[in-house]
């Protein structure tokens, strides 16, 4: 039985040249893998071979699923890099807009400052203006009983008038 220039290896050559040895002695024999159980019941080479051909097709359908695997590792490969890329944009657009808070956020803490100064400048004038208006006042003097456009035209003369009739005393000078 020669075999020569098969592809077997690891354990299946070790169980096919096992079981060679025991169907040459003429004993049953079970051929074990972890892909192939087979019962074999005669000195015949036709298992042999059958066996052999079935190691082919578990080889020939490995073959095809990792071919299938590797596709398989290719495509989720490539869904891999897309979800990085889009996690990549994702990270750069969001540093951009940590930059542009933290800018907004720093206007507005100037603004607030600006407005506290501002309104602490209203208070002043508003003192100020408080104080011109005060001391306007203070050089105005109130006749109280007098009617309200009872002076006609000259204010002066009518005040002269009134003084003097309301004090007689008064010497009687140039004002």
């Amino acid at each position: 039985m020669d075999y020569s220039g098969t592809n077997l290896t690891g354990t299946a050559e070790l169980h096919i040249s096992e079981a060679e040895a025991k169907v040459d002695k003429g004993a049953d024999v079970r051929v074990c893998s972890p892909y192939l159980s087979i019962g074999i019941r005669s000195t015949d080479s036709e298992m042999l071979q059958s066996i052999y051909d079935s190691i082919k097709e578990l080889q020939t359908e490995t073959r095809v699923e990792s071919r299938r695997a590797r596709m398989a590792t290719k495509r989720l490969q490539g869904s891999v890099r897309k979800v990085v890329k889009s996690c990549i944009e994702i990270e750069e657009k969001l540093s951009a807009m940590e930059e542009r808070m933290m800018a907004v956020e720093a206007d507005v803490e100037a603004l607030r400052e600006q407005s506290a100064a501002h309104e602490g400048q209203l208070t002043d004038i508003m003192w100020k203006l408080e104080d011109v208006e005060n001391r306007q006042r203070r050089n105005n003097l109130r006749f109280l009983g007098t009617g309200e456009g009872v002076e006609g035209n000259d204010i002066m003369a009518y005040m002269i008038k009134m003084l003097r009739d309301a004090f007689p005393s008064l010497p009687t000078g140039t004002w």
